[in-house]
């Protein structure tokens, strides 16, 4: 990588693109992987090292470092060490995203000047605030790849379909479909029921509706976190979708059930107007993950559903989730009509 690239950046490309590129020996000193789908990323940083270090010398030259336990100064410092018997080193950089001191920034620039080319680093975020100096210098330096989690209706769907072909199985998509609906595009938790499935099946065996059913049960993390996403997003459908699976196989009674997930909804619009409220402050995403008790991964989530929404929105919403509630206690219709009557409401002001 030349003087300009590094002044310049090299701007945003996807995870596939990184790869192609490190399969066919592209590889520069600097990197931002950004972005909240775990799965990729980490997958991503064991290609990056297993092309970039000797895996005979990888203790002596891979090192992961925490700005808040290690310190920047030392992170910079051992990406100017040389690697040891071997062509680079990597370095990835972790918990940095709330620096502001003036010394630091100006180490941080000062390596971007004259990065070392024996060293990779790799700096890890689930995201960023655009607002703080490290947040520019790292976008204009690094080579930035993001990490998007892959959505409900193709992208989950196909990668699904991936991940069994080259197990050596078969997955079509209209189950493919059914899966991610069943457990969500979280990659991690759809590589978990993968796993199960293609044991089950057997080498060469193909993955139908019949044995997703059989061996997947719905998670009550899913449903806390799919169906309050899917109401911020204003996809009802995908929301209403996922709430006819869970009361299909019901992990609890429909009562117990439909408090638990109205009590998700819930937390999640208090969260976000508590978040909303900080933003305006200035508060910074460390302080911000101690305020809401939550960490700096889930923070940055919300955050971002905050934004989508209005705080008026955020207001009317609670007292209509209060109103459920009360309707819920009082045994006034169904629990399954009061949510898809609240789903639908909710979806409306969005």
């Amino acid at each position: 990588m030349n003087r300009k690239d590094r002044k310049e950046g090299k701007g945003i490309e996807t995870h596939k693109d990184f790869l192609k590129r490190i399969k066919s020996g592209q590889i520069g000193p600097l990197y931002l992987f950004e972005g909240t789908e775990v799965y990729l990323r980490e997958q991503a940083l064991r290609e990056l090292t297993e092309a970039a270090v000797d895996p005979g010398l990888r203790d002596f030259n891979f090192a992961v470092m925490s700005v808040g336990q290690d310190g920047l100064d030392e992170a910079l410092g051992l990406a100017r060490q040389f690697p040891m018997v071997s062509q680079r080193r990597m370095v990835v950089v972790k918990d940095f995203e709330s620096i502001s001191d003036d010394r630091q920034i100006e180490a941080l620039k000062d390596y971007f000047r004259e990065p070392s080319e024996t060293t990779v680093l790799v700096f890890v975020t689930g995201g960023l605030d655009n607002r703080r100096t490290v947040s520019t210098i790292l976008r204009k330096g690094c080579e930035t790849v993001k990490f998007d989690p892959l959505d409900d209706s193709t992208g989950a769907p196909n990668w699904v379909r991936d991940y069994v072909q080259q197990a050596g199985g078969a997955i079509d998509q209209g189950s493919a479909a059914y899966l991610v609906g069943m457990v969500g595009s979280d990659l991690m938790l759809l590589s978990m029921e993968l796993d199960k499935l293609l044991a089950n099946v057997g080498e060469k065996g193909r993955i139908t509706r019949e044995e997703i059913d059989q061996l997947v049960r719905y998670s009550r993390d899913h449903s806390n976190f799919d169906i309050p996403d899917a109401i911020i997003a204003g996809d009802r459908k995908r929301a209403l979708t996922v709430l006819d699976h869970i009361f299909t196989n019901p992990p609890e009674p429909p009562q117990t059930l439909s408090l638990l997930i109205l009590g998700a909804i819930s937390s999640n619009y208090r969260r976000m107007l508590m978040a909303k409220d900080l933003m305006r402050q200035n508060m910074p995403n460390s302080e911000l993950a101690k305020a809401l008790g939550m960490s700096p991964y889930a923070v940055t989530h919300i955050n971002e559903k905050a934004r989508k929404m209005q705080t008026e929105q955020l207001v009317n919403g609670l007292m209509r989730i209060a109103e459920t509630d009360a309707a819920l206690k009082s045994s006034m219709a169904t629990p399954r009509l009061q949510l898809e009557m609240l789903i639908c409401e909710l979806c409306q002001g969005n």
